[in-house]
């Protein structure tokens, strides 16, 4: 091509209109996907009890729920705050969604339970844990935590484990060995999750209110163009 010249294209037509639906296209499924991403924060209170108990449980306010006619130390008792869009599907057997930080929430709207009547309290964010908090779904369906904390109170060491609907809390002896303090259950089920809520986020962080993301913005500026003839120039 000589120095100077100008090479045209138009796009126009059915060219055109297959650019301008692909655009379409890209714009509508970032926004499906921006949609199906955002979190549904839910608030739920939980419950349980105390099946066996050791030695030291009444040391630490604990006692059978099922000898103890309702008393505060028969009981357990919590609440916990999830991301419904997580739940996994029915068929998916035991799947474990770990809890996180959520901004406008306190540690203990996010995960907290009491054990007894002193009471034994435990939180999302306390230190001594070893594993979770995580809340445990079992083919779509409440199934209890997963949480393992050591813990000291006067001046003895004591470990809380719970796998799913079950838990324990032993002492942890000098020696390595363990004696079993109380032992337990966890109400899951359809019926396990109570007084359920949305937790409404601060302004900030309502989806409304969030900066569309860069290649969105990109897209549709790029649609906007697609709308009318594109004419390429180049120049040599």
């Amino acid at each position: 091509m000589a120095s100077g010249s100008i090479f045209s294209l138009s796009m126009g037509g059915k060219v055109n209109r297959f650019f301008r639906d692909a655009i379409a296209s890209g714009v509508l499924l970032s926004a499906i996907s921006a949609v199906q991403a955002t979190p549904i924060y839910m608030t739920a209170d939980f419950s349980g009890g105390i099946l066996t108990t050791g030695g030291l449980a009444n040391s630490l306010g604990l006692q059978r729920t099922n000898t103890c006619s309702g008393c505060a130390a028969g009981s357990v008792s919590g609440n916990v705050l999830f991301d419904q869009s997580l739940i996994p599907g029915s068929g998916t057997g035991t799947v474990n969604i770990a809890l996180s930080a959520v901004t406008g929430a306190s540690n203990s709207t996010i995960f907290d339970i009491d054990f007894g009547s002193q009471p034994l309290g435990f939180h999302f964010g306390d230190d001594g844990v070893l594993g979770g908090p995580s809340i445990q779904f079992k083919n779509g369906v409440f199934n209890g935590f997963f949480f393992v904390k050591d813990f000291v109170l006067s001046g003895k060491t004591y470990e809380l484990s719970m796998q799913g609907a079950n838990w324990t809390m032993n002492w942890l002896k000098s020696n390595s060995s363990s004696d079993l303090v109380a032992s337990g259950y966890l109400n899951v089920g359809n019926q396990g999750l109570t007084h359920q809520a949305y937790f409404e986020l601060p302004p900030a962080e309502l989806p409304n209110n969030r900066i569309p993301e860069p290649t969105v913005l990109a897209l549709v500026m790029v649609g906007m163009l697609g709308s009318g003839p594109i004419n390429f120039m180049i120049h040599e």
